[in-house]
């Protein structure tokens, strides 16, 4: 098992955060962590690939703030508001398909 501080650590090189926001990188580490678990279920997951969806996640998650209702604004004159997912499993689904992990919105029971 990977611990909480490697995660932050990766989490910290993903979203280009030095040093500071504490309480925000833990919450999304947390918040992405019960939704990646749920994603994964009772189905087996190497550690690393664990790692890999919970830090895409979180980082996802930690930047959404930029991303209000999945729109946005880059802050460029020339460029227009985009649409950015809002599905917080977004980057994790191929990941974990890739890993043999069959779930997500086309799974079939």
């Amino acid at each position: 098992m990977i611990s909480d501080a490697e995660l932050i650590a990766r989490l910290r090189s993903e979203v280009s955060v030095e040093k500071g926001d504490e309480d925000r990188l833990n919450e999304k580490l947390g918040a992405a962590k019960v939704y990646v678990e749920s994603a994964i279920g009772r189905q087996k997951v190497a550690d690393e690939i664990r790692a890999d969806c919970v830090v895409s996640c979180a980082a996802d998650l930690y930047n959404s703030r930029d991303a209000r209702l999945g729109i946005m604004d880059v802050g460029s004159e020339t460029l227009e508001p985009f649409r950015v997912s809002t599905d917080p499993l977004r980057s994790v689904w191929p990941k974990l398909k890739a890993a043999g992990v069959n779930t997500g919105g086309l799974v079939i029971s």
